[in-house]
């Protein structure tokens, strides 16, 4: 099939420094790899690193059947702004554009929420034409965006706020299929789209693209290379955006400090929250990594005894990449979500929901994250079933199931 898939703000296997790809970018490969001539939109936007990729549109062919359509993009300095907004409906302007002057048009179209302005231009243009279409929800956007506005800004924000809520609407309501990340992430789209139940609607978690495992020797020079000698590594991978409460980390850490046996490894992009980067930086038992590349994550989530997903009360997120990024490697997962990742752990042992008492909750949770025979357990389902392969398998079937009834 022609398959089309759009989905901006997300690494291509082209940016530099051995970026690991994501949900978009795992699906392309598995379509292409399966023979289907896949094309995959975005824009030579940035999101992590906040910067350009190019200057002008580009068309990038990285493997056999896969090729990137990158749009130029403004970009935006902040995640949650009003420039984000800007730039998204530019992405979205701009595919319409080119999907209205395409000569050839697709069997089938994917996309996701996030964005939503993306999400309504695909599903109207492929309703119009009787293409079926493929909607992803990733995010519950725009439903947690007002949390994180100022404050005096909040009574203020539904005029921007709810044209992003009829887009979800219509996306989610008119999609041929609605996939979640999970159960309830599909249980948002169907009552945000007004849909009843039906057999294509499936929930495809986001699966990680484990590399090769490091061995022990591996693991022992990293270990050196950042002073820890045999110390049990607490670790975190991730942004430093609003949705994380490092804040907790350097408090759970202050209150360790004594401890000796301990450090925190704390990756990402410390640079953007210099008062915060500064009091880590100071404390004896932290290590501040900053960016690392895809095989310094493997390296780092295999040394860690504990990873931490340390989110903010009001975090929308369900069960994000991270669950299964420190799955592949075994780190025992300490996690402040509530929800249905409780439910995961229970089901998977692969960590706990512990509340925001991180420092009473890391010393409690060492004998199960230490017990290599659990670890191993750990690593051993998510092999089975929530890597790239199963995951992605699985979901190239469906895609392919979808466009041959669409083609009926």
């Amino acid at each position: 099939m022609n398959i089309w898939l759009v989905r901006d703000l997300e690494p291509i296997p082209t940016d530099p420094g051995d970026r690991r790809l994501m949900r978009a970018g795992m699906l392309a490969e598995a379509l292409a790899r399966r023979g289907h001539a896949t094309t995959w939109f975005t824009s030579s936007f940035d999101h992590y690193q906040k910067r350009h990729r190019t200057d002008r549109d580009r068309t990038i062919t990285p493997e056999p059947n896969l090729t990137i359509e990158v749009f130029r993009g403004r970009g935006y300095r902040r995640n949650v702004s009003l420039g984000r907004i800007a730039h998204n409906s530019g992405f979205a302007e701009r595919w319409r554009r080119f999907a209205d002057a395409s000569a050839v048009l697709p069997d089938i179209l994917v996309t996701d929420i996030p964005t939503t302005e993306a999400a309504d231009a695909v599903v109207r243009f492929a309703a119009a034409r009787g293409i079926p279409t493929v909607l992803s929800i990733r995010d519950l956007w725009p439903d947690f965006f007002v949390d994180y506005l100022p404050a005096p800004l909040r009574p203020l924000a539904s005029p921007f706020v709810a044209p992003l809520d009829r887009q979800a609407r219509y996306a989610a309501g008119h999609a041929t299929s609605l996939l979640g990340i999970s159960d309830d992430y599909l249980d948002w789209g169907r009552a945000k789209g007004g849909r009843p139940a039906n057999e294509l609607d499936r929930v495809f978690p986001l699966g990680y693209a484990a590399r090769q495992r490091p061995d022990a020797d591996a693991i022992a020079a990293f270990r050196d290379k950042l002073g820890l000698g045999d110390k049990t590594i607490i670790g975190f991978v991730g942004s430093w955006g609003r949705t994380y409460d490092l804040e907790l980390v350097r408090s759970a850490a202050a209150s360790l400090a004594p401890r000796g046996d301990l450090a925190f490894v704390i990756a990402g992009d410390k640079d953007t929250q210099p008062a915060l980067r500064d009091a880590l930086g100071r404390l004896p038992n932290v290590v501040l990594a900053g960016w690392l590349s895809a095989d310094e994550i493997a390296l780092l989530a295999s040394a860690s005894a504990i990873g931490l997903l340390p989110y903010q009360p009001n975090a929308p997120q369900g069960l994000p990449n991270k669950v299964f990024e420190y799955m592949a490697y075994g780190a025992y997962q300490l996690a402040t979500l509530e929800g249905e990742i409780v439910r995961f752990y229970a089901e998977t042992g692969a960590g706990q929901a512990v509340g925001r008492d991180l420092a009473a909750a890391i010393p409690a949770a060492l004998p199960l994250a230490l017990d290599p025979q659990q670890r191993a357990a750990r690593i051993a389902r998510f092999e089975r079933l929530y890597s790239a392969d199963a995951v992605y398998g699985e979901m190239v079937d469906h895609i392919e199931r979808v466009g041959g009834i669409g083609r009926l």
